[in-house]
């Protein structure tokens, strides 16, 4: 992997956030999106989420649910 030159907003504000709200180092983040709850749950589903129903962090954004797992990785 290489270094960027410049610094995104994005690992700005990764940098600032305090550790309990940080995801640990041997976790990754998978999102899933839909127009419904219910949706969003189905995506991650057919991702082979073995229960859909332990979600980490969930959301309505303008209309559309996402739905957050902490995952090992």
């Amino acid at each position: 992997m290489t270094t960027r030159l410049v610094k995104t907003l994005i690992d700005e504000q990764v940098a600032e956030l305090p550790d309990h709200l940080s995801v640990p180092s041997d976790r990754v983040l998978m999102v899933f999106k839909g127009a419904s709850w219910a949706d969003a749950l189905h995506s991650a589903e057919l991702a082979s989420i073995e229960n859909p129903l332990a979600w980490s962090r969930r959301a309505c954004l303008c209309g559309e649910w996402t739905v957050t797992y902490e995952v090992r990785a």
